[in-house]
């Protein structure tokens, strides 16, 4: 082996080392290993739903970097994925998810002649195949319509349209009504079919418009009717909890319900409720209709991954019958007979606003005593031996469920985002200071405000903690209101009177300053003006005194009385002819000298050349230029004998 050998066997060993000793050889940071190995996607949407629970944006912009990090992207990639989250574009599992999933890329016409096509099959019983409706799609091109081939829609685009119909048909024949039969089923949006084993397992939420007429505490007729909400076990037909509000509900007067449903009852005692009431957790679904405040809320969905329960959307109206069938028996048992109640006969909206005397508070009561100490403890409609109370314990296992702590349920309260700490512990929340002894030292930080509206003199406060989370710090309450309770509504309408009252009554004080101000100004403008003529006064007085102006006027008005001078007037217009220079004749015998005579002939040529500009024939020297006029007659006023002097003025 030679030197060459050697040296390129020792390079060899050198790159070998090289790579084997590189700076990946040392490192021990095993993050990188492990975004390796996790789910792309679930990484991808774990994080940007983390970005999207930003409270501020200093803390937002944090986040986006930190992101951009550790995916090893651009910030504006982040905002991208950020947009698709709060579209709901972003999946968990399949990533984003195409703006145009779900339409099909023909004609509408063609669209609607498939579907109309198979449905009309389905009316008349006869049921077609797809590819009965794929000849039948070609038929109607090439007959009807006299299209080449290729001009009317591909067999797999036709199958791709009638798939979900024909899924709908086979659904329709296999799941029976979910009342029917000795256990309980219903049907998801998704082709899921849900058996109903056990109570809590299978919870129902919906919302109605209660048929009834109320007035407020001044007895005035309200423009508005209450929304009721409710939570219903499809095991036992109980039901599980309620919320009453003001307006249509959204995703949090659901999540609300969802709270007083999960939590044991606390009711006041004028309630007068004798029996118990049911509560608990949904154990595996909730079961909703397909409105965008159940079907489409970040909220829901965050109440569901945290308690553990999936949201899943029912197929027809009839999936959804027991909790509808609440709201008629609601209507007929209980509001019918109420003074208010909207009746169906002619001129019943008239004679339930004449008759409307009770308030939202008295609707609260009446509804409550009768979900707890009537509805569920009447018999089971399946098996009237048991009552609907005594087939959901049966359900449970003839005991209890464990209650959940309050802040595992927090997340159903609203929130109200950032509020900052002030001076000894305070937070100031819709016009009221609440205090609380665990923010002393926090003074200047920001704070996460939660609240029940029903009871809102009391705050839950969180902290936002290092890595996201949120941490309970205590409860703040409202200085100088122990004794009271208010919800939201009433403190709001509490605002707005004060409101209006101190506005009136800066209005008045204001007007009133305004009237003083204006009447100051205007006496100081008249005493300036009452001063400055004084002053004039006095300057006159003065300068009369020492003027001779008197003296003058007496003496120019003597001279007037006087026999007045002739007036020397402006002659007449002078025509061309005029203009002729005049020259006294020579007397005979006497001779002018040289000077002179150089010097009228010098103004003869200047006469001359002036009358030659006016187009005048030479001057003529005649015997009447001897005789001329002297300075007086020259200067003599010459008036027409048809005019007058003041015409010519």
């Amino acid at each position: 082996m030679d030197d060459c050998q050697v040296g390129l066997l020792g390079s060899v060993a050198l790159d070998c080392d090289e790579v084997l000793l590189s700076d990946h050889a040392f490192d021990t940071d095993s993050s990188k290993i492990l975004l390796e190995a996790a789910d792309s996607q679930k990484l991808r949407f774990r994080l940007v739903e983390w970005l999207a629970r930003s409270l501020n944006r200093k803390v937002k912009s944090e986040r986006k970097q930190a992101i951009a990090n550790t995916l090893d992207i651009s910030i504006r990639q982040v905002e991208r994925m950020l947009n698709h989250y709060n579209e709901e574009r972003l999946r968990e599992t399949a990533g984003i998810e195409r703006s145009d999933k779900g339409q099909h890329r023909i004609n509408d016409y063609w669209q609607n002649y498939i579907r109309e096509v198979y449905e009309k099959s389905l009316k008349d019983k006869h049921p077609l195949k797809p590819a009965d409706v794929i000849r039948e799609v070609q038929r109607h091109a090439v007959i009807d319509l006299r299209h080449e081939e290729g001009d009317y829609p591909h067999p797999a685009t036709i199958y791709r349209i009638l798939k979900p119909l024909v899924e709908r048909q086979k659904r329709k024949q296999r799941v029976r009504n979910p009342g029917a039969g000795s256990w309980l089923a219903v049907e998801t949006r998704d082709g899921k079919l849900l058996r109903a084993d056990y109570s809590n397992q299978i919870i129902q939420c919906d919302h109605t418009k209660l048929d009834i007429r109320m007035v407020d505490k001044d007895s005035k007729l309200l423009s508005w009717r209450p929304w009721l909400t409710t939570v219903v076990d499809t095991f036992s037909s109980c039901l599980v909890g309620y919320h009453l509000w003001h307006k249509q509900p959204g995703s949090h007067e659901v999540a609300l319900t969802l709270r007083h449903a999960i939590l044991p009852k606390r009711f006041p005692p004028d309630y007068e409720l004798s029996k118990p009431w049911i509560y608990g957790a949904p154990l595996q679904y909730l079961f909703t209709d397909g409105g965008k405040d159940l079907s489409k809320s970040k909220l829901i969905k965050a109440i569901s991954k945290k308690l553990g329960f999936q949201c899943e959307l029912r197929d027809r109206p009839p999936q959804g019958g027991i909790v509808e069938r609440l709201f008629n028996t609601i209507n007929t048992e209980v509001l019918a007979p109420l003074p208010g109640y909207i009746s169906k006969e002619e001129g019943g909206a008239e004679r339930a606003e004449k008759e409307a005397c009770l308030s939202i508070e008295d609707i609260d009561k009446i509804l409550a005593g009768y979900f707890c100490d009537d509805y569920n403890h009447q018999p089971y409609p399946k098996d009237p031996r048991e009552t609907r109370f005594e087939r959901w314990l049966k359900g449970m296992g003839n005991k209890l469920p464990e209650p959940l702590n309050e802040r595992d349920l927090d997340i159903c309260l609203m929130k109200e985002e950032q509020r900052v700490v002030q001076a000894h512990g305070s937070v100031y929340f819709e016009n009221l200071t609440y205090c609380c002894e665990e923010l002393r030292s926090l003074k200047g930080e920001y704070v996460t405000l939660t609240y029940d509206p029903e009871h809102i003199l009391t705050l839950y406060i969180y902290r936002q903690a290092g890595d996201g989370a949120s941490e309970f710090i205590g409860y703040a309450h409202a200085i100088n209101m122990d004794t009271q309770d208010l919800s939201l509504d009433e403190l709001k309408q509490l605002n707005k009177v004060r409101s209006n009252a101190r506005r009136e009554h800066l209005n008045y004080d204001a007007l009133l300053a305004l009237d003083t101000r204006q009447k100051l100004v205007e006496q100081r403008k008249q005493e300036k003006k009452e001063r400055q003529h004084s002053e004039q006064r006095k300057l006159r007085e003065k300068s009369k005194q020492s003027s001779n102006v008197v003296d003058m006027r007496k003496t120019r008005a003597g001279k007037s009385t006087s026999k007045a001078e002739p007036m020397e007037l402006l002659p007449a217009r002078i025509s061309p002819e005029q203009l002729k220079p005049h020259y006294p004749a020579p007397v005979p015998g006497i001779s002018k000298p040289a000077g002179l005579l150089a010097e009228e002939q010098h103004n003869l040529v200047f006469a001359s050349s002036q009358t030659s500009k006016m187009a005048v024939p030479p001057p003529q020297i005649s015997e009447t230029a001897a005789s001329a006029p002297s300075s007086e007659e020259r200067h003599r006023l010459i008036i027409p004998k048809n005019q007058t002097l003041k015409g010519i003025w």
